[in-house]
């Protein structure tokens, strides 16, 4: 122990003061006790005093998150607490949970500091975080002079815990009669029951407190029920309180009643094991075979936990033997799978049926050797256990016991004559499911037993087919030195040699191919060894190779190797059958040569490799796409050049007259685009459809693309099959800034030069005029941007959107948001119906989000017991890929911004600093909300305009938002968190995000560098599932809302561990689902 705090433990004033002047650490901590603490254990208040005044952290808390001041209560040191509490600096005066000094006397009953706290004018009702009171911490403790002096003082006598827990309640629980009485006294609520319906009848019979029983027997109700329908006699039977059974059945408690599972208190005993207890109700005439919800009966409660005692007090009463719960499991059943060999016995003793089959076909033979209880299988067989199925669908028990690696089992069963080549339903053979599994004992044993190591199973499949699948070579060779067959093939015609080689096995393949597999083999589909080989494995390859694999002999769909490792990407297998002279102008059913698989998979080092040794460029499939037309298509821009310079044909026609460009045009791919262009490519080429490639780019709504199209001589006055040009097309689709650039090029080309000053200037799409909207008198938002309304357009109710403009730079700030609402409609974008730009007052007008701010309805749905943040925040990732695709960027994502409509439909809202990627303003100096901005968006040196991935960043921050329900970054300063971002320093991870997953998906949307965040469709992908499982969650939360257990203390609980756990002991956990069955049992007490 360190000197001083041992020091300050005994008191000794003089040899703390010494060590103290020598410039040891006042604060040093040993054990978690400080020497400030050990005094005030010790009550030494001159030491006290005399840490304090030279630095003594008052503050510092315990191992238990208790201060000092804490500390002086609970141990009574009165003139500590005085002089702690009358410090000048502030002195800490909560501990863990919250608890006071006030609370922390009472609990320990210290009445002096409790009357001293009460005349410094403390709260006599002040709770802790669970809502508990010093009465009740007095109650709980006995503390009956402590408890009596609160009442005189005017405690709450029935104030509750936050889980409904009274100082009655808890003298009840740990039998505190005395106390009881004094509260009875004093006007307590006796018959007061928790939020989940727990009396203090009910907490007295589970701790067996005699006396308290007796005395609340008096006030009646012995039958009363908790919410899940369990009685007093449910819980003292379930802890095994004979006692309390006895004195509980005297004063009237029904026996036969059952809780809302079907379980009686009899069913409790038995699973518990409490032979007296079982005794005592069946006396008082329990209903020995009533069946629970599931089936089962207190004599299968008591077999499945091997409780021999109980089963055998059944039986000598005359339980049924061999009744089965809806599973078709019976008492033996269970024991035996279980490995309760004396309770398999005593059953066995008093004629169990040795030979029932449960309904997933397992007798009590077959489900012991699925467990590998071999104590348990021998005493069935001596007494007469069928070794084979005793029906069709019967599980065997040698399979059982294969299946699950139990070779002692394996012997035992082939010594008593199992028969090998009995398989289970789907004709697995022991063999092959040992084979399957791995298990090399388990399979040496069956074939030294005669195994047939040639048996097929319905699928064809044969031990040396999956031993080769799964890759067990030792399991492979020693079937093989027992004679099996290598060429046996599978239903689909695949061998052993193409298991291996598909699944990336080259040992296994090594094996093969020197025992004499046929190299070639093809199966029903004509695929090859070698064509499963070259999509995974390089080892594999050369192997097969080595053993004379024909390198061009085609799979199915008349698909080459060459061609299998092209789909793959793998560059070092395509080098490999290059250098041993693959076809590289090999043509599948489809018409698609190596290239075309290059071009569409974008291998670029692949495609480059199949040039370099003479691959035709301009193929057409059967479809009539080349290389360089599917490149452009997907936008694979290296490939594209590379096949131009390769001096491919830019204008090769599709089956419906598409050209490259027309593919690429309507994709996106601009930098394809300008090289087709480049490459000569003819710009007006009219498809199938009637459409140019100006006319596909303008649907798409891809401006930089038509902006080159029409720099490169597109002619704008086309019209395709329905008479429309390409401006008309995209106006009707809502590509505004597309429609207005034609609008112009329209104008230019069809006037000849002619000026269009003449012209009226009509007014925008958005535009509403202001007579057209009535707006309230009092707006019910407002902010630096404006104040917003409800009110009318026209007869329809909407909200108005007021906007002060005055300067040019304010006009075209609100005509771009505008705009882009205009184009913005989605139904996770609020609905935007117009905009007015005359007279002294802009606004806008759009629908009314009835639900309100994201985090307002996030907080609600919580307070209703619901969590709906992935789902909404999917709602708004998907807002956000519309807008992306809009080429818009909204540059100011944060949860105030998302908004929920009266269906609950999260939206996207306020564009004033949103613009199109392709016509970057630089109108604004601001960007919005620090910290949800991206760091190179907010750096000092050479900050970039907002994008789309700063955009991901300001999604992963809403992700935070949401998640917490708090800002990202909490408490900091805007200044200290742009400080923190711009120098790459992380988010601490929140509390709330207790998924690695979830953070993970933070991380990778907020990744430093903008090249490395995860991609919006992705992210959309991630959180989807994340929705899935909330809404799974939600399902199976009121599925099993009313099958809740009650919490577990938090403070200092009562010494009460036990929880119902019939639901938790397996019949046959390696096969099937177990039931599962709780109460609202267990622990009863709640946090305090």
């Amino acid at each position: 122990m360190d000197l001083l705090v041992a020091a300050t433990a005994n008191g000794d004033f003089d040899t703390v003061k010494n060590i103290i002047d020598s410039g040891s650490d006042v604060n040093v901590v040993d054990d978690g006790l400080t020497p400030l603490m050990s005094a005030i254990r010790n009550g030494h208040s001159s030491i006290v005093k005399f840490l304090v005044e030279n630095g003594a952290d008052i503050n510092q808390t315990d191992s238990k998150g208790n201060p000092p001041l804490l500390i002086a209560a609970a141990e009574g040191q009165v003139e500590i607490v005085q002089f702690l509490s009358k410090m000048r600096d502030g002195v800490k005066k909560a501990g863990k949970d919250a608890n006071t000094p006030l609370i922390s006397a009472a609990k320990n009953g210290r009445l002096e500091v409790v009357r001293w706290l009460l005349e410094q004018g403390e709260d006599i009702d002040q709770t802790n975080e669970f809502g508990s009171t010093a009465l009740l911490w007095a109650a709980s403790g006995g503390h009956t002079d402590t408890a009596k002096f609160l009442l005189e003082k005017g405690a709450a006598i029935d104030m509750a815990t936050k889980y409904g827990y009274t100082p009655f309640l808890y003298a009840a629980f740990y039998g505190h009669v005395e106390m009881m009485e004094l509260l009875q006294e004093n006007g307590a609520d006796i018959k007061h029951s928790t939020l989940e319906g727990y009396t203090a009848l009910h907490l007295a019979a589970q701790e067996g407190q005699v006396d308290v029983v007796k005395l609340l027997l008096e006030a009646g109700a012995v039958n009363a029920t908790n919410e899940n329908g369990s009685t007093s006699l449910t819980f003292a039977a379930m802890y095994g309180h004979t006692e309390v059974v006895t004195l509980l059945l005297e004063n009237g408690a029904d026996i036969s009643l059952a809780n809302d599972t079907g379980t009686t208190a009899l069913h409790y005993a038995a699973e518990y094991g409490y032979a007296h207890v079982v005794t005592a109700l069946m006396e008082k005439g329990a209903e020995i075979d009533a069946a629970d919800n599931e089936g089962a009966t207190p004599m299968l409660s008591a077999a499945m936990s091997g409780h021999t005692e109980v089963v055998r007090e059944l039986l000598g009463r005359g339980a049924a033997i061999d009744k089965v719960d809806k599973d078709g499991y019976t008492a033996l059943n269970v024991a035996a799978q279980n490995g309760h060999v004396n309770t398999v016995l005593a059953l066995l003793e008093h004629g169990a049926n040795i030979d029932h089959v449960t309904q997933d076909g397992f007798t009590a033979l077959a489900g012991c050797c699925s467990k590998g209880k071999l104590d348990v299988a021998e005493l069935l067989i001596k007494h007469g256990a069928s070794i084979e199925p005793v029906t069709e669908k019967s599980v065997s028990a040698l399979v059982a016991a294969t299946s699950n690696s139990h070779p002692d089992l394996v012997r035992l069963l082939l010594e008593n004559g199992a028969d090998t080549e009995r398989g289970y339903e789907d004709g697995y053979t022991p063999l092959i499911c040992a084979a399957q599994n791995g298990y090399l004992e388990v399979v040496e044993t069956l074939v030294k037993n005669g195994a047939d190591v040639n048996a097929k199973a319905n699928d064809g499949f044969t031990p040396l087919l999956i031993a080769s699948l799964y890759g067990h070579l030792d399991i492979a060779r020693t079937l093989l030195e027992h004679g099996a067959t290598v060429e046996l093939t599978d239903s689909t015609g695949n061998t052993p040699l193409m298991m291996a080689a598909s699944y990336k096995h080259p040992e296994v393949v090594k094996l093969l191919l020197e025992t004499g597999a046929h190299v070639n083999a093809q199966t029903h589909d004509k695929d090859t060894a070698l064509r499963y080989a070259t999509s995974g494995s390089i080892e594999c390859v050369r192997l097969l190779l080595d053993g004379g694999a024909d390198i061009n002999l085609a799979g199915a769909n008349t698909c080459s190797p060459l061609q299998s490792a092209v789909v793959a990407g793998l560059i070092d297998v395509v080098t490999l059958l290059l250098s041993r002279d693959a076809n590289c102008q090999s043509v599948d059913d489809d018409g698609d040569t190596v290239l075309h698989e290059a071009a569409v998979y974008g291998h670029l080092d692949i495609a480059r490799l199949l040039l370099e040794h003479g691959a035709a460029v301009d193929v057409a499939n059967v479809m009539g796409w080349t290389p360089l037309a599917l490149a452009s298509q997907r936008g694979h821009t290296d490939i594209a050049t590379l096949l131009i310079e390769k001096e491919a044909s830019v204008d090769v026609r599709t089956g419906d007259d598409r050209t490259a460009l027309s593919l690429a045009a309507e994709e996106g791919h601009l930098e394809i685009v300008r090289a087709l262009i480049e490459g000569g490519a003819v710009v007006n080429a009219i498809d199938s459809d009637s459409q140019t490639p100006l006319m596909r780019a303008a649907y798409r709504g891809h401006g930089e693309i038509v902006r080159l199209l029409v720099d490169n001589e597109a002619d704008v006055l086309i019209r395709n099959s329905s008479g429309r040009t390409a401006a008309e097309i995209a106006r009707l689709n809502c590509r505004y800034d597309v429609w207005r650039l034609l609008t112009e090029r329209e104008a230019q080309s069809s006037s000849k030069g002619t000026s269009s000053s003449n012209s009226t200037q009509s007014k925008p799409d958005w535009f509403i005029a202001s007579r057209e909207v009535r707006k309230e008198k009092q707006p019910f938002s407002a902010g630096s941007f404006g104040k917003v309304y409800r009110g009318w357009w026209l007869s329809t109710r909407v909200v108005v959107k007021t906007v002060a403009v005055e300067t040019e730079k304010e006009k075209r700030i609100f005509h771009r948001e505008a705009r882009i609402w205009q184009k913005a409609r989605h139904p996770n974008i609020v609905p935007f119906f117009g905009a007015c730009d005359e007279g002294s007052t802009y606004f806008f007008v759009c629908e009314e989000a009835k639900n309100g701010k994201l985090l307002d309805y996030l907080y609600h749905a919580r307070e209703e017991g619901r969590s709906l943040v992935w789902r909404k925040l999917l709602d708004a990732a998907l807002g956000l890929h519309f807008l992306h695709e809009r080429h818009v960027v909204h540059s100011d994502l944060k949860c105030n911004q998302i908004l929920v409509s009266k269906d609950g439909v999260a939206m996207l809202t306020d564009f004033g600093l949103s613009f199109l990627a392709t016509e970057q303003s630089g109108d604004e100096e601001t960007v919005g909300a620090i910290r949800w901005k991206a760091p190179e968006v907010i750096r000092k040196d050479k900050p970039v305009a907002p994008n789309a991935q700063s955009d991901v960043y300001s999604l992963g921050m809403c992700v935070v938002e949401a998640v917490t329900g708090e800002v990202p970054w909490g408490q900091v300063p805007d200044p200290v968190v742009k400080f923190h971002v711009t120098r790459k320093k992380s988010l601490p991870r929140p509390k709330a995000f207790k998924s690695d997953a979830q953070w993970e998906l933070v991380e990778k949307l907020c990744a430093f560098e903008p090249s490395k965040r995860m991609k919006l469709l992705k992210a959309i992908e991630v959180i989807r599932e994340f929705a899935e499982e909330e809404r799974f969650q939600e399902r199976l939360q009121r599925m099993q809302q009313e099958d809740r257990e009650s919490d577990v203390i938090a403070g200092e609980p009562p010494d009460v561990a036990k929880i119902s756990t019939l639901g938790t002991l397996a019949k046959v956990q390696s096969v099937r689902t177990l039931m599962q069955r709780r109460i609202g049992g267990g622990t009863l007490m709640a946090a305090a």
